[in-house]
């Protein structure tokens, strides 16, 4: 049960803003008359009107702000003039120094010519996020939220580019702000609808048809900490023959794989759009080293730019299928053509005592384990010197 004292300030905050709706009623026509036109940018005083463009429901702030005051200034979403899709929104506390965490919202295409997108992946293609049901392409954790747009408003995806998404950040993705875990579930379901109102709210700007549904029921995301520590030679990610190598398993690294497991029972009630596992070492808390399989083909373009540009090549030896990748010291990304539709495999290593070859040791056996369980293996690989 919540406590009293959360639902009594969650009703003032509600009373206070339907009494900045009445005042808005009254004061609209002196403020027409004065000629006062609102621009494109959402800020305040926009008295009466619900966060970011009149999408997101005023009980979905109290639960991310524990029903403080709060502000919001944005930037309706739009294409602009080189074919970008831009839009933007923040939702933060009250007051002429407001303090605390900060809502961002971001509307953007996933371009695969940018290099933006493997940072992107790191926040929101995270362990720590868990798929949307309903239908949706989209993820939440107590932090983090994103959703696509659908194809017939922003384009259907190719080799070169990702969907339109809606996304929204909450302060920082690997520190929990809560150790209550009934208050992190609120955040996720919060950030999760907030993620689909804006979605709603960015199709009747952009003039497309239709609506997403709900973001449907989510599997709870797991708390940073919930790190397993690694005995030497373990299989990583629960799959045969990938092992972290032992100069990294030294330092006292611990591992979270995604939800869902190695045996392809994801525990939402739809497909997760990617799998993986996180690695950190010693006593740090921040992810060092990552393997992604993006098994969701409408996400694969958004990593174009990787799969061909980071740096040395990676030849496929032997199987029937198709695959196109580069590598560098640290990270890797290759893009497999599957009977069931495109893969990206991802590795990154952040590790920062001795010489980086985590790539070299692991991605191969990796992208083998994982081919074999989408049923696109044999799929062997080496990274050119």
């Amino acid at each position: 049960m919540r406590p009293v004292k959360l639902a009594s300030a969650k009703m003032a905050s509600l009373n206070r803003r339907r009494l900045l709706s009445a005042l808005a009623l009254t004061m609209a026509g002196a403020l027409l008359g004065a000629g006062i036109v609102a621009w494109r940018t959402d800020t305040l005083p926009f008295f009466g009107s619900q966060p970011c463009w009149d999408s997101v429901a005023d009980e979905d702030v109290d639960d991310l702000f524990d029903g403080k005051d709060t502000e919001t200034s944005g930037i309706r979403p739009a294409w602009v003039d080189d074919g970008e899709l831009q839009g933007s929104c923040r939702v933060m506390l009250s007051g002429e120094r407001p303090r605390g965490v900060t809502a961002d919202i971001r509307v953007h295409k996933l371009n695969g010519l940018s290099q933006e997108q493997l940072p992107w992946a790191r926040e929101f293609l995270s362990t720590r996020l868990t798929p949307f049901g309903h239908g949706l392409l989209g993820m939440a954790s107590d932090t983090r939220a994103w959703v696509a747009l659908p194809d017939a408003c922003t384009g259907k995806p190719g080799d070169f580019d990702g969907p339109g998404v809606v996304d929204v950040a909450l302060g920082d993705d690997e520190i929990n702000r809560s150790t209550d875990a009934d208050t992190n579930a609120r955040y996720q379901k919060a950030l999760s609808r907030v993620a689909v109102q804006v979605a709603n709210g960015t199709m009747e700007e952009l003039g497309c048809e239709g609506s997403l549904d709900g973001p449907g029921e989510l599997a709870p995301a797991p708390a940073p900490e919930s790190f397993k520590r690694m005995a030497a030679d373990r299989e990583m990610c629960g799959l045969e023959g990938v092992v972290l190598p032992k100069a990294y398993v030294g330092s006292g690294a611990r591992m979270r794989a995604s939800v869902g497991g190695a045996d392809g029972a994801d525990k939402a009630d739809g497909k997760s759009p990617v799998r993986g596992c996180d690695v950190v070492t010693g006593a740090r808390t921040r992810t060092e080293v990552r393997l992604r399989t993006v098994q969701e083909p409408d996400l694969t373009g958004a990593f174009g730019h990787s799969v061909v540009n980071l740096g040395r090549g990676i030849d496929a030896k032997g199987g029937e299928v198709e695959a196109t990748g580069s590598a560098t010291r640290t990270t890797a990304a290759l893009r497999a053509e599957c009977p069931k539709g495109a893969v990206v495999f991802i590795a990154e290593d952040e590790h920062d005592t001795g010489g980086h070859t985590f790539v070299q040791d692991v991605f191969p056996s990796y992208v083998a384990a994982e081919a074999e369980r989408l049923g696109c293996g044999p799929l062997d690989i080496r990274i050119r010197s």
